[in-house]
């Protein structure tokens, strides 16, 4: 088999693959068999005479010449040990994102039983109460847009972006199409599936896991865990104690009650993250901007962006970019503002929005383990107006980069509201200069990125300010036995693939010590 990279094709609603390759390689079509699409992205370099590329596994029957185009390919090969032998069928898992559901996944495979806690509720559940929060602002504080069923990425726009794909990741991809995704997220460079979409997945997959024995526990908290001689002797939810075999902790980045609780039980440390702004703009200037105002978008989909700066020691980027999408409220604690991007399988929304962001770390927000997220919580407290609840602040981009205001119109898809605001106090100058920075480089190589652009404030969360130190070989918390953080709580990964990634590897780890069916 041979791995054929960097295959433009115009972008049509049929394509010869088997002819693109036979016109790369120069070779007869007869030669060539078993093709299979690994990748496929758009190539926008020439507005309005888009391509796509595409990387394509082959069978050649013939002798050709090896380059950085054209490679030997192999299928990737699991690499965890099945090294640790549990006795009990019940192992813990705190959490019902994407790490924790497919850590069980994982396990059910081996005939255990996991149990499942999230502090939040279901999915349809879940659902009337952030719709709830956006028309009404009442907050359910456990069961909101970053807790519950799914995660936060179930208010997301449900992206399956990840710098790698090994066996684990592509495993994840295959079981994300039975329980109901499109199998075009095997190859696409910018998998979506919508949040209406991985709902549907996601309720698909916990029926499968109940059938196969696992058991949830809705509206279940976790309150005190107690280690003894490095181990967890007894965790204590819902103020009922149990003594797990083992515990998986998958909680999420937000669970800063949890990582209070851990603060001075396990190893920590803080890590460094983002904050900034989600920006927001017509679906019709991102298109036109990137793709073009010719290209037929029912084949291409909406245009979407990534775009990096670097200014002194801060990178600059966009984040979870949602093309025809929502901006959404995100808050889990009352009387705190954050934002998210939402889209759903369609994306047939007129705005687009993504977050623009600067890293931070120690030298802005301090040494302490949760010095981090103590700088999160001050920002969303500092950016929650009393006086208009869960509204945004927002300004003109270009106000934001004159430092002016001017009374505007500008509609926005956020939920529940705007209202104009001065964004440059909201972060110390090294922050927000940075952020100017970065717009205006992406202004030069948009035009009009920032004419066009509304910014709303906070962006916090895009990744976790903590992370439980953990062993590489098994994902064993540091000096504690039976205990595995995992996802993006654990500060390990960040989003949907990565995250559920980690828990099906953590899951591979143990086997029945007898069998258990």
């Amino acid at each position: 088999m041979y791995l054929i990279r960097n295959i433009l094709v115009p972008i049509a609603k049929k394509i010869d693959l088997l002819k693109a390759i036979s016109n790369k390689l120069k070779i007869s079509a007869k030669y060539i068999s078993n093709i299979k699409t690994i990748r496929r992205s758009i190539d926008a370099r020439k507005k309005n005479f888009l391509k796509y590329n595409f990387t394509l596994s082959a069978y050649i029957d013939f002798n050709i010449k090896l380059d950085d185009e054209v490679q030997e390919y192999s299928e990737s090969k699991a690499y965890i040990n099945n090294s640790i032998k549990l006795s009990n069928s019940h192992p813990f898992i705190i959490g019902a994102g994407p790490a924790g559901l497919f850590a069980a996944l994982s396990l059910v495979e081996k005939g255990f039983k996991p149990y499942i806690f999230d502090r939040g509720e279901t999915i349809d559940l879940r659902t009337k109460k952030v719709e709830k929060f956006w028309q009404d602002g009442i907050l359910d504080e456990n069961s909101n847009v970053q807790f519950g069923e799914g995660g936060a990425g179930t208010f997301s726009d449900g992206k399956l972006t990840s710098r790698t794909r090994d066996y684990y990741t592509n495993q994840i991809v295959n079981y994300l199409i039975q329980f109901g995704a499109d199998e075009s997220i095997r190859y696409d460079a910018l998998p979506h599936l919508g949040t209406d979409g991985l709902r549907d997945i996601i309720v698909n997959l916990r029926k499968y896991l109940i059938k196969n024995g696992c058991k949830f526990f809705w509206n279940n908290i976790l309150e005190n865990i107690i280690i003894d001689n490095n181990k967890v002797i007894e965790v204590t939810i819902n103020k009922e104690k149990y003594s797990p075999e083992i515990l998986i902790l998958a909680i999420g980045n937000s669970a800063r009650d949890t990582f209070t609780i851990l603060k001075n039980k396990i190893e920590m440390e803080n890590k460094s993250f983002a904050v900034g702004f989600r920006i927001e703009h017509t679906q019709d200037y991102i298109n036109s901007a990137f793709y073009g105002n010719k290209t037929d978008f029912s084949v291409t989909g909406p245009a979407a962006y990534r775009l990096t700066a670097k200014y002194k020691s801060k990178g600059i980027y966009s984040f979870c970019m949602c093309p025809g999408g929502f901006i959404v409220a995100g808050s889990s604690e009352r009387n705190s503002l954050v934002l998210n991007g939402m889209s759903y399988k369609d994306r047939n929304n007129k705005f687009a929005n993504s977050a623009i962001v600067a890293t931070v770390n120690n030298n802005d927000f301090g040494d302490g383990i949760l010095a981090g997220m103590r700088f999160q919580q001050q920002i969303e407290e500092k950016c929650f107006n009393h006086s208009k609840p869960y509204l945004a602040p927002s300004q003109n981009a270009n106000d934001f980069i004159k430092n002016s205001i001017y009374p505007y119109r500008k509609l926005s898809s956020f939920k529940p509201g705007i209202y104009s605001n001065d964004l440059n106090q909201i972060f110390s100058p090294s922050i927000t200069e940075a952020i100017k920075f970065g717009l205006t480089k992406f202004n030069k190589r948009i035009p009009g990125f920032i004419d066009n652009g509304l910014l709303l404030a906070p962006e916090t969360r895009t990744s976790s300010p903590i992370r439980m130190l953990r062993k590489r070989e098994n994902f064993q918390a540091n000096g504690i036995s039976n205990l595995f953080p995992i996802g993006e709580g654990s500060g390990y990964a960040g989003g949907i693939m990565s995250s559920a990634a980690d828990g099906y590897k953590c899951g591979n780890l143990f086997i029945p010590r007898l069998r258990l069916y």
